[in-house]
């Protein structure tokens, strides 16, 4: 028997990957997608499912592994949203032209302007021409259908083309929906296991010369691919209806969802989850006897032109709602496709154009019922008024803003969690480089908690970029004639540093940039709810690694990124602590000595206990700081032109039980699991001092 729970969105999307028992997941975390993968590791984690699961350390990496999954011929998953989607799109282009069925889960939210978290569709925006299915759900129950059907959609030999599910971000992704979960043996009876047509896999196909290589007939395989695209509107509404016979739901007819639109002059027309608020204006209007429908699309791409023209075909006015802007066209882009399917026909309705709910805006009954009965005196007077028109809802400031009695470069006060390492080390850098810094930030904690209370310019770069945004400050003010007197600092996370930003950083020290990096490592993804990176520590629970039935935590050792960047031959590298701040001071003052002198990057990696993600009280930071360095955990290190020096050698290291039992991150632990990282510690701890000893490293001149 199905069973029935009330989950969010995001939690239904993964119920639909494990039940579609999908064998490679690609994920990288960003708000508000992150849970999906969250609940996968469970599962996975826990024995429920069998699944290859792959930590990519950026959205475009993680893209390129759900391809190469689908290419070597198995069922593949990722999901991201907003700037991981924009940061993917080279790679998300790349998947219809291998004819790859994977599926990937957009979380709405929007893309750049000013960085909201909050959702609408510009996101998913410039990916709709690039060959992808797109279907939009309004629901968590369809999150769930939806995922079962596109694999059924994709992998059908009449079309095998990747598709995106999207769901609106917050609105679903993280709001609790009554979700019937079907039997296993059900989802396995609609859904058979995927057997390719074309498997890259030497071992049972032979491969010609060049196999793999795109076509030089362009136009002439893109319009085969056009048609291929086109016709899948079948397979779509035949899957559907398979699917109501399965188990009992349909959504309209795949493409669109038609609702109390008999006998009427008018429809508005929406996707997505502010569906079920115009629902109810519909009602309303229907009951004060105005004759206007509702229409949903569900299916984006294909778009349902065809659908839309019969129903063009007995009404005298639409209405399209937009959560997105085609910037420079004035309109949405669904209001574009809607204009461009009917275009043709001689005697076409009325079209208004509404954008709403920008930057999760949200979009009531009473906007819906305004938006029908300006579609409805369209209808009267047979003429649009405005072609497209916004549904705003004017900003009200909360309280007057109060003017500082003083300047500072960091005011009291923050958003950040108490016992929180990253705000220690943030003010005793700012208070070390004072007023002439600018702060370059990718998303991190210290960017939503701290930056409000800087008194600096504070940057927030994305992700992947950050270096490049202080090699442009840089580069600008050494032809200014200031490079020597601005400090171009950034405030990285483990995140932003070892794993997604690394590139861009290893291409400014290459360069010689005189610009620090600080890093901040609070050993995970804590910004986006505790998810594993490339500095987790050997066998840590995190939300992406847990402790389950056949998981024990992370799996891997910890990058040593401090040897990564002093392989680049630059100038200064140094390890820190909160717990021996004037170590931190000297540190950070050395740094901007030489970068002030133009020598090139200065890295310092501080450790940044985090009480929140490492389970300990908040008290406990400082403590839990001195431990990681007294035990080995933390070598604090200096290596300046190639000299490695240990700043702190106890004369014996205390045993890495002490630091390891403070925290509940490690509480799963076995006796052999803390021996074998006290093995490692000790081994780590010796190759210091030998590196100490050889004076300098062999790779400086």
């Amino acid at each position: 028997m199905p069973e029935v729970d009330v989950m969010p969105g995001n939690k239904a999307v993964a119920y639909g990957v494990k039940l579609s028992r999908v064998k490679g997941i690609a994920l990288f975390p960003i708000t508000p997608q992150t849970t999906i993968v969250e609940y996968l590791a469970d599962f996975i984690a826990n024995g429920e499912l069998e699944a290859e699961y792959i930590h990519a350390e950026g959205e475009h990496t993680a893209m390129a592994v759900a391809i190469g999954l689908s290419l070597s011929g198995v069922r593949a998953f990722t999901a991201t949203n907003s700037q991981g989607l924009a940061y993917m799109h080279e790679c998300v282009a790349q998947a219809p032209a291998y004819r790859t069925p994977l599926l990937m889960a957009i979380a709405n939210r929007t893309l750049g302007w000013f960085w909201s978290i909050q959702p609408d569709y510009s996101d998913v925006m410039p990916e709709l021409n690039l060959g992808w299915m797109i279907q939009f759900v309004e629901s968590n129950q369809e999150c769930l259908d939806t995922v079962i059907q596109l694999y059924k959609i994709a992998e059908d030999r009449r079309v095998l083309l990747p598709a995106m599910l999207c769901l609106d971000g917050f609105y679903l992704s993280y709001s609790n929906e009554r979700v019937e979960i079907p039997d296993q043996e059900d989802v396995d009876d609609f859904l058979p296991p995927y057997e390719p047509k074309h498997a890259v896999d030497p071992t049972v196909s032979d491969f010609a010369p060049g196999a793999g290589l795109p076509p030089p007939l362009h136009t002439t395989y893109r319009r085969i691919y056009e048609e291929i695209l086109n016709d899948a509107k079948e397979v779509i509404k035949e899957v559907n209806e398979d699917f109501g016979k399965h188990f009992g739901r349909t959504y309209g007819n795949g493409l669109i969802e038609e609702y109390r639109c008999e006998d009427v002059d008018a429809i508005l027309v929406t996707m997505g989850s502010m569906t079920t608020a115009a629902r109810r204006a519909i009602d309303e209007l229907q009951a004060d006897g105005h004759r206007i429908g509702l229409v949903r699309v569900k299916t984006m791409r294909p778009f349902p032109s065809e659908e839309f023209r019969r129903l063009a075909e007995d009404v005298e006015a639409i209405g399209v709602v937009d959560r997105m802007v085609l910037h420079g066209t004035g309109g949405g882009g669904l209001g574009a496709d809607m204009k461009s399917a009917l275009y043709s026909m001689e005697d076409r309705p009325l079209i208004i154009n509404f954008i709403a709910g920008m930057g999760g805006d949200d979009i009531s009954t009473m906007d819906f019922r305004k938006m029908g009965e300006r579609v409805l005196k369209a209808v009267e007077r047979g003429r649009v008024e405005r072609e497209v028109e916004y549904i705003e809802h004017p900003f009200k400031p909360a309280g007057r803003l109060v003017p500082l009695k003083e300047k500072r470069v960091i005011y009291p006060g923050s958003g950040g969690c108490t016992g929180c390492g990253a705000s220690i080390i943030l003010r005793h850098v700012l208070d070390v480089l004072g007023p002439s810094t600018v702060v370059v930030d990718p998303p991190n904690c210290a960017g939503v908690n701290y930056s409000s209370v800087v008194g600096v310019p504070w940057i927030l770069a994305n992700y992947a970029a950050t270096a490049g945004y202080q090699t442009g400050l840089y580069r600008g003010y050494k032809l200014k004639g200031k490079a020597d007197k601005i400090h171009v600092v950034s405030f990285a996370g483990d995140g932003g540093t070892v794993d997604i930003g690394l590139q861009a950083l290893s291409g400014a020290a290459e360069r010689g940039e005189s610009i620090i990096w600080i890093c901040y490592d609070n050993e995970a993804y804590m910004n986006t709810g505790i998810q594993r990176s490339g500095s987790t520590p050997l066998y840590a629970r995190t939300t992406t690694t847990p402790a389950g039935r056949l998981w024990r935590g992370k799996r891997e050792r910890p990058k040593n990124v401090p040897l990564i960047m002093a392989a680049h031959g630059i100038p200064y590298v140094a390890t820190a602590s909160i717990a021996f701040i004037p170590d931190l001071r000297r540190k950070v003052k050395r740094a901007a000595e030489i970068t002030s002198a133009g020598k090139g990057l200065a890295y310092i990696h501080i450790q940044a206990p985090c009480p929140t993600g490492w389970y300990y009280p908040p008290e406990k930071t400082v403590e839990v700081a001195r431990l990681a360095v007294l035990t080995g955990a933390w070598p604090l290190i200096e290596i300046e032109e190639g000299r490695v020096k240990l700043n702190i050698k106890p004369k014996k290291l205390r045993p890495i039980k002490e630091y390891l039992r403070l925290q509940g991150r490690f509480r799963h632990l076995t006796d052999e699991q803390i021996e074998e990282i006290q093995q490692w510690v000790n081994e780590s701890w010796e190759s210091w001092l030998k590196l100490e000893e050889m004076g300098k490293l062999p790779w400086y001149r």
